[in-house]
């Protein structure tokens, strides 16, 4: 039986060759693809920065614009202030007269736009985008919630933070949804019966829930621009609106940590 066993190890080896480990490299390590039915022909996100946009963010009840001119926009107005002093929120100057809980600074000289407070959505489409959500998003991790909630915002683990109808010039509306887990966010453009996803965008390091400023053209290019954000974070995106087709790109994110106070 000894001679047996010594025979196997021989042929097998031992382990020890750190080429047969069976780790994964990190540095190889990707998220998967999205392979839904509900998301067959769904657009990645593309990223095209684009100078002249600025963010706003709030720290104890004070705006601080970093970067972008004069005009500032909320989820339901936009509104032309005055900033000033020496840049220090994360590098950004604190602004008199902000709209409540302003996110977005458009570039300089830009008009200032209108801006229409998406529809509410009803409780069933809220919980199908949870599911889209959940499509997009990495797959649960170890310590993610295993059971559906009863709360229609949180499902399979996903924490949704806007589901806003927006409308669309001959042709159906669609939805701006956004949701969370663990510390991955996604932003996706829905069907109007969030039965399907048609375009959506995967970042990482964000672990509370964004809210959406509605989809408007607040510069003078095609395409309408709509944000994500939270008090950390700013995206901004555009919507590329063609026939049969809606593709976003995103154009803007900005980072401030929540302890900043020099920089």
């Amino acid at each position: 039986m000894r001679w047996w066993v010594l025979v196997l190890m021989a042929c097998g080896g031992t382990g020890s060759d750190p080429s047969a480990s069976s780790e994964p490299d990190p540095s190889k390590q990707i998220a998967p693809a999205p392979t839904a039915k509900a998301m067959i022909d769904a657009e990645q996100a593309t990223v095209e920065i684009e100078a002249g946009w600025g963010a706003v963010f709030w720290r104890n009840n004070q705006a601080w614009r970093v970067g972008g001119g004069a005009v500032l926009v909320s989820r339901s107005t936009a509104k032309k202030i005055t900033a000033s002093g020496t840049p220090l929120i994360c590098d950004g100057v604190a602004v008199k007269g902000a709209p409540a809980r302003a996110a977005l600074a458009l570039p300089e000289g830009a008009a200032i736009p209108t801006i229409k407070k998406a529809p509410a959505v009803q409780a069933h489409t809220l919980e199908r985008a949870a599911w889209r959500l959940d499509e997009v998003l990495p797959p649960r991790g170890k310590y993610s919630p295993a059971v559906t909630s009863a709360e229609p915002g949180k499902q399979r683990g996903v924490e949704v933070g806007s589901v806003a109808k927006t409308r669309r010039h001959g042709a159906p509306p669609v939805l701006l949804a956004t949701g969370v887990r663990d510390c991955s966010a996604a932003i996706t453009v829905l069907g109007v019966k969030a039965d399907r996803t048609l375009a959506y965008d995967r970042v990482p390091d964000i672990c509370t829930p964004l809210r959406v400023i509605p989809a408007t053209q607040l510069d003078q290019t095609d395409g309408r621009e709509f944000a994500a954000f939270n008090d950390t974070d700013v995206l901004l995106y555009r919507l590329n609106e063609r026939a049969g087709r809606v593709g976003m790109t995103r154009i803007g994110h900005w980072k401030c940590a929540p302890d900043s106070g020099g920089g």
